[in-house]
């Protein structure tokens, strides 16, 4: 796999970038033999300042929505809400960044491994060897899932009208993230011996992270996003990789927000 890394956030943290490389060369073979999935030929790693960071995500998802409301025509309401979920989407991340410890995003053509270097200084991770390993291997399990679906996995939940697009209700967010938690659990398992976790705060975080780390909102995150783990976890245990990995070319399997226990998600994958 060829990896290209993309310096943007200043001369200080090109080693850094370095080691990144580093760490996913050391990764790759893992994530693709834990999910069973595929890696697309060649990673981009992008280093951004937090300015750039949040102006990307803004003009991407300016575009999407310029683009559905040529493609949808809808109403003056749908416009409203549609606009309303904009500007909650860029308000929660102007404030949230700092927990930003990585992202699989596609800014460009193409998807990317996306670090903030400064998310990772302010929550302390930035010279911590194990958390890397972990955050590269979830964000690369993204990747893995992007290629699986052919990027749908990412484009079709990203839409401003999801009634539109057929896919009201779905919890893709579980999906894509329980499978990822998931992944970097056993990641790291074979690497350290136990999965890695960022749970705990580091000694190192700022005031900020703290105070962000320890937020209703985002306790409230960790606990759907923990049972979504649990969840992929019991499926994947039960019925196999290749029973789950359906899901990424089938969206009829994606689960329901209702479907709130395994058992309900994987009446899904039963023949109709």
């Amino acid at each position: 796999m060829k990896c290209v890394v993309h310096h943007e956030a200043g001369a200080e943290f090109v080693n850094f970038g370095k080691e990144l490389a580093a760490v996913t060369a050391k990764v790759a073979p893992l994530v693709e033999q834990v999910t069973e999935l595929t890696l697309p030929d060649t990673l981009v790693i992008r280093l951004m300042t937090v300015p750039d960071w949040t102006q990307a995500h803004r003009r991407k998802s300016e575009r999407l929505l310029t683009r559905e409301l040529e493609e949808f025509r809808p109403s003056s309401d749908e416009r409203a809400q549609a606009a309303q979920k904009l500007k909650r989407h860029l308000q929660f991340r102007d404030i949230f960044w700092p927990t930003m410890l990585g992202e699989a995003v596609a800014f460009e053509p193409g998807p990317e491994l996306v670090i903030v270097p400064e998310s990772l200084r302010q929550a302390g991770r930035l010279d911590d060897g194990p958390s890397l390993y972990k955050i590269c291997g979830h964000e690369m399990t993204h990747l893995a899932q992007y290629a699986a679906s052919g990027g749908a996995v990412w484009t079709v939940p990203e839409t401003f009208f999801p009634h539109r697009r057929g896919i009201q209700g779905r919890d893709f967010a579980s999906l894509v993230e329980g499978h990822a938690y998931w992944a970097d659990q056993q990641i790291t398992s074979a690497i350290f011996g136990a999965p890695v976790s960022t749970d705990e705060p580091s000694p190192y975080e700022s005031p900020r992270y703290r105070e962000l780390h320890a937020s209703p909102l985002r306790m409230a995150g960790v606990e759907r996003q923990r049972l979504a783990t649990a969840t992929v976890a019991q499926l994947i245990r039960q019925e196999g990789l290749a029973f789950f990995n359906r899901v990424w070319t089938d969206f009829s399997l994606v689960p329901m927000a209702t479907d709130t226990t395994p058992d309900l998600w994987r009446q899904r994958f039963q023949p109709r």
